[in-house]
């Protein structure tokens, strides 16, 4: 009888996975996890800066144990770390909110008391929120690939080619990753995926006691969040997502990060067109786009050696000029980098053009973000394909030169997809609020659109008229439609 009932849930999963194209059926469901036991927070994990996020001294925190193969639950489990802020008004709180930042790779363990300083307090009244180390990352069995310095600087997470448009060291470089990556965590890797960490969110979800949990996600989450909603329609209460990665998830976001450089940049040109008595840069946008593009061709073929022994290059000033559009505060930035590079007046030693920006990146994010970024989809495997891919994307996008169709890791990953990538499911309540700032550089606006049809009558989305990656919650345009939405479910239009 056991064998039949097995077979019969096996089938009945592969049926829906045939009346739903794109929708990957969950594995069959498991004892509900015990309950968690809340008490101190381990150390903190740095994010992509080197920086964890600041420790709410009202956080308790708790383990999980959850399968490390969901297909295979007795090949072994892995612990996830969770956390929580409990509403200081236990009289109005309606549920728990799980709060989510960007990535692939970022803790999220603390953000609970980063989302605790701009969140409405409507919302803060209304809900628990609920943190977590996604699996591989931080706390939560972590992978790492055991990286030197020199191969996790910031600037070569984003693949410019080199200054003649070749992609040969791009190549050198993805392959060294994959290798390393593949020898200090092993086969564990190819667990690392989007659709695990929604079944952990899952988890999460029922060892807290909830039917149905609440969820903001941004950037990268979103991703997560969409997955979730479509693995688990009935289980998610309200789901938003901030700066919304389309729907084909980082492969295709990578994809459309020199689109979100051609939306955003005008913003940070009119910035410094502003500034022209100071920077010399032009006065008008058109005029300091071509000084920017003068100024990296430049670069590629006289590099400018700092004071302190450091190289800016064309390919360096581009990162920090793309880096500089994710938010309106990184604007000065770009504009130091530029003018450094229109002058040629080296800074003082211990002088810097990244400010907030990382110089190396740690290695367990590396690790956990290209473990997602390589086993969500099924990337190329011909390294003809990224050249072909860098010289087209080179002339129509010459802002970034070609890093959006350069070569990643996934080029080399030793571990394919264990499974199909999980599409956005239209059958379901509707219950999702997509919000977005019209000129976004990582989540261009035309991606938050294809999420938004493909979630059909599920989904609502309020876009505003401004620049930079996630959106400004104390904007009216953002908080109301936000809260009313978490308080009554009410979405927009």
């Amino acid at each position: 009888m056991t064998a039949i009932l097995r077979r019969t849930a096996a089938t009945g999963g592969l049926l829906l996975s045939l009346l739903l194209p794109g929708v990957v059926a969950p594995p069959a469901a498991e004892a509900a996890p015990a309950a968690l036991t809340w008490g101190a927070c381990p150390a903190p994990t740095p994010n992509a800066n080197g920086v964890p996020f600041p420790r709410d001294p009202r956080q308790q925190c708790a383990t999980l144990r959850v399968p490390r193969d969901y297909h295979h639950p007795r090949s072994g489990t892995i612990t996830l770390t969770v956390s929580r802020i409990r509403t200081a008004d236990p009289a109005a709180r309606r549920g728990d909110l799980v709060v989510v930042p960007g990535g692939p790779g970022g803790s999220g363990l603390d953000y609970p008391g980063e989302a605790a300083g701009f969140l409405p307090p409507d919302v803060l009244r209304s809900y628990d929120l609920i943190g977590f180390d996604e699996r591989g990352v931080g706390n939560s069995t972590p992978v790492h690939c055991d990286l030197p310095a020199e191969d996790r600087a910031a600037r070569l997470n984003y693949p410019f080619p080199a200054a003649d448009g070749s992609i040969t060291a791009n190549l050198a470089h993805a392959r060294r990753i994959a290798d390393a990556c593949a020898a200090a965590s092993g086969p564990y890797l190819a667990d690392i995926t989007t659709a695990n960490s929604a079944r952990d969110l899952d988890r999460i979800r029922a060892a807290l006691g909830l039917r149905r949990i609440s969820y903001l996600g941004t950037s990268y989450a979103t991703y997560l969040g969409q997955v979730y909603a479509s693995l688990f329609p009935a289980r998610a209460d309200h789901v938003v997502l901030d700066s919304t990665v389309a729907p084909g998830g980082e492969q295709q976001a990578i994809g459309l990060f020199s689109e979100g450089a051609e939306d955003t940049s005008p913003a940070l040109a009119r910035y410094l067109a502003d500034r022209d008595a100071a920077l010399h840069l032009g006065a008008t946008p058109e005029a300091v786009r071509a000084a920017y593009l003068r100024l990296a061709a430049e670069l590629d073929r006289a590099p400018l050696v700092l004071s302190d022994g450091r190289t800016l290059d064309g390919a360096g000033l581009r990162a920090v000029t793309y880096s500089s559009l994710t938010k309106p505060d990184y604007y000065p930035l770009a504009a130091a980098a530029l003018e450094l590079a229109a002058t040629r007046a080296t800074p003082a030693p211990g002088g810097s053009t990244g400010g907030h920006l990382p110089s190396v990146i740690p290695d367990n994010f590396l690790a956990a973000q290209d473990a997602v970024v390589c086993d969500d989809s099924a990337w190329p495997r011909d390294p003809a394909v990224y050249a072909a891919r860098t010289a087209a994307d080179r002339r129509r996008h010459p802002l970034t030169d070609g890093m959006s169709g350069n070569v990643w890791p996934c080029a080399f990953w030793h571990y394919p997809p264990k499974e199909p990538q999980v599409r956005p499911n239209p059958t379901g309540p509707r219950d999702i609020l997509l919000l977005q700032n019209r000129y976004d550089p990582s989540t261009p606006y035309s991606g938050a659109r294809q999420a938004l049809a493909a979630f059909g009558r599920r989904a609502a989305m309020v876009t505003v008229d401004a620049a930079g990656h996630g959106v400004d919650f104390t904007d009216p345009r953002i908080r109301d439609p936000f809260t009313a939405f978490l308080l009554t479910g009410r979405l927009p239009g």
